[in-house]
């Protein structure tokens, strides 16, 4: 029986495209896993008015786009709404963050906590 050698060279384009798709692939469940599912979605309750709920799903935007765009994201239940009053104050200017877009982020990462109101 002959056997020929077996030639690697005829199946790296194919191995090489199909390991680009697999770390493709991969990068992408990454982040969604890291990111996407972890932060939770504000839905609309007995507790949430729906201009709230606007105002919170606009601070997940912002706290998405803005913070995350420097470094990783928090998880809101990481730090108590006085500690996230502190922290979102202090990155505020650094995010060039509107007065705005401070506060939705505020009542996003807080959950809308009511002993923050007022107190912007």
């Amino acid at each position: 029986m002959n056997l020929k050698k077996f030639n690697s060279d005829y199946f790296s384009p194919m191995l090489s495209k199909n390991r680009k798709q697999i770390g493709l692939v991969t990068l992408l469940a990454g982040l969604v896993l890291a990111c996407g599912t972890a932060l939770y979605v504000p839905r609309e309750s007995a507790l949430i008015s729906k201009g709230e709920l606007k105002e919170m799903q606009g601070g997940r935007a912002v706290y998405i786009s803005k913070c995350g765009s420097c470094h990783s994201l928090a998880l809101p239940e990481k730090y108590s709404a006085q500690e996230w009053k502190a922290l979102v104050g202090r990155m505020a200017p650094k995010a060039h963050l509107t007065s705005q877009e401070e506060a939705e982020i505020l009542k996003y990462v807080t959950k809308n906590d009511s002993s923050l109101l007022g107190n912007h």
